[in-house]
């Protein structure tokens, strides 16, 4: 079971994204080399290149942030006065441990980077599920 302790309306947001993946592949596992895979497409399809991070210690030993336990996803782009050419997304692979929920968290966290200045509001998720239908259509289109 998933902890959720953003605000209400955030979380249902989030889990309203819908992923494009098949029905019999959304509750699959997860692993790094797939994890990596789908992340080189949100990357694309945002034109957002992004560091994927899975050690969560190494995150925070570089970023200097704390990466919290009920955490599923979260970017990091440096400091305000020295942003990263490439920031980082670190994934919980302990809380998102589905294929769709990584479609959700991968989306979320590069709506943060493709739109940082919309924060939660209905608009950046919005955004959001944009990016996991152009994912869906860059893999439809590959198939």
């Amino acid at each position: 079971m998933t902890v959720h302790r953003g605000h209400p309306v955030t979380n249902a947001r989030h889990a309203a994204l819908h992923s494009p993946l098949p029905a019999h592949e959304r509750a699959l596992p997860v692993d790094t080399a797939w994890l990596r895979r789908r992340a080189r497409l949100f990357a694309a399809v945002s034109d957002r290149p992004f560091h994927l991070v899975v050690d969560l210690q190494a995150y925070s030993s570089v970023t200097g942030l704390t990466f919290y336990p009920h955490y599923a996803a979260q970017v990091y782009t440096g400091p305000e006065d020295a942003q990263l050419t490439v920031p980082l997304m670190a994934v919980n692979l302990s809380m998102v441990t589905t294929r769709e929920e990584a479609d959700r968290a991968l989306a979320h966290e590069t709506m943060h980077l493709v739109v940082p200045s919309y924060g939660h509001k209905a608009a950046a998720f919005a955004k959001a599920q944009l990016l996991l239908d152009e994912v869906g259509q860059l893999v439809g289109a590959a198939a």
